[in-house]
């Protein structure tokens, strides 16, 4: 289901951790790194549906080095929309850092269901971020951690927001936060956490937009993020997976394929 332009976020600060600024043309490693509690102060809550009381927060967290969110959405009080998630900034660094040399953006993403997350970077303008326009999309997660490399050139605004919406090269210039949220379906009870967050520049190589990413994707996520994990989890550690996402599994950097979702109307990295 689409996410409608508008969301009126009840906003509630929460913990986050020291954070350091990834500058990728001098290498430094990540931009937000999860610390303890006591440390904590740069994430703000995003619990938002049409109607109120379809997504609630019960907490936000931070386990083993990742950022949990824990909550409800459904439509059963008649909304057309829901969403849950969280706002993080960099603590500790000046707001509107100037991102523009990376080319993939890192990010440590689990769910203890798997489900589609969108992920998207925000400049400062609140009126571009109350109507959802800064640059988005949406990542097939899985319960066991890992580190999504997205390529940057995949965020886009969505097409509703028309031509004045910022392209990813304009916001880079001036990052001020990077949001995920769980959105609409499945809708339930939601678990997922965010883990340390990079924007590297990738000396590598980034793969450029094909044919393949061009493509409109139609198929269920459901579909998608069931894929089997490489390697199944031992049989001692199926009740701790089982309480929700955590960084203590090694997360596997996995460099993700993007393509256009005529489900979403985004891009779709899986």
């Amino acid at each position: 289901m689409r996410l409608r332009p508008f969301l009126p976020a009840m906003v509630a600060c929460a913990i986050a951790s020291p954070a350091l600024l990834a500058r990728p043309e001098q290498g430094l490693e990540a931009w937000v790194r999860f610390g303890g509690p006591a440390s904590l102060e740069s994430v703000r809550a995003i619990v938002a549906s049409e109607v109120p009381g379809d997504a609630t927060l019960q907490s936000l967290s931070v386990d083993d080095g990742m950022l949990r969110v824990d909550g409800r959405l459904g439509l059963d009080r008649g909304s057309r929309w829901s969403t849950l998630g969280a706002e993080i900034a960099p603590d500790g660094v000046e707001a509107g850092a100037d991102m523009s040399a990376a080319r993939v953006l890192r990010i440590r993403l689990a769910s203890a269901v798997a489900r589609p997350l969108r992920v998207r970077i925000k400049g400062s303008d609140r009126e571009i971020g109350n109507a959802g326009c800064y640059p988005v999309v949406v990542q097939m997660v899985t319960a066991a951690p890992a580190d999504y490399l997205m390529p940057l050139s995949a965020f886009r605004s969505p097409g509703w927001c028309g031509t004045s919406a910022p392209s990813i090269e304009q916001t880079l210039h001036a990052v001020q936060r990077v949001e995920v949220t769980a959105n609409d379906e499945p809708a339930g009870g939601v678990s997922f956490s965010v883990g340390r967050i990079d924007f590297l520049a990738d000396d590598g190589g980034e793969p450029e937009p094909g044919p393949r990413q061009a493509r409109q994707r139609e198929e269920p996520p459901v579909a998608i993020a069931a894929a089997p994990a490489s390697r199944p989890a031992p049989a001692g550690r199926r009740r701790a997976a089982a309480a929700g996402p955590s960084a203590s599994a090694p997360a596997t950097p996995r460099r993700v394929t993007c393509e256009f979702s005529v489900r979403y109307q985004l891009m779709l990295c899986y």
